[in-house]
C-alpha cells in the first residue's frame, strides 16, 4: 500500500513538473509551484529508512545537488522571491 502511495505522489510530482512549463499567467504559475512544494514534502514524508533505498534515485533528483540547489531547493527559491514582488511574467 505505501509503494502505491509513493509511486502517486511521485507521479503528481512529474505531472506538476510538466505543467509548470505550460503557465500562462503568474497565479497559474504560483499556485502549480505550491503544489510542487506540497508534493515534494509528501514524498519526503512517505519514505522511511526501508523504502528511502527503493526510490534513492528520485530523492536525490530532487533533494540532493551535485552543484548549485537542488530541484527543491529552486522551488522553494521561486516562491520566496515572488513573496517579494518577482514577477516570472
Amino acid at each position: 500500500m505505501k509503494t502505491k502511495n509513493i509511486e502517486n505522489v511521485v507521479n503528481h510530482i512529474t505531472a506538476l513538473q510538466e505543467r509548470l512549463c505550460y503557465c500562462e499567467n503568474n497565479l497559474q504559475y504560483i499556485k502549480r509551484l505550491q503544489a510542487l512544494k506540497y508534493w515534494l514534502h509528501k514524498f519526503d514524508s512517505l519514505l522511511d529508512k526501508a523504502s528511502k533505498g527503493e526510490y534513492a534515485a528520485i530523492y536525490e533528483s530532487y533533494f540532493c545537488t551535485c552543484c548549485g540547489f537542488s530541484f527543491y531547493d529552486r522551488v522553494i527559491n521561486s516562491i520566496i522571491a515572488y513573496e517579494y514582488g518577482e514577477r516570472p511574467f
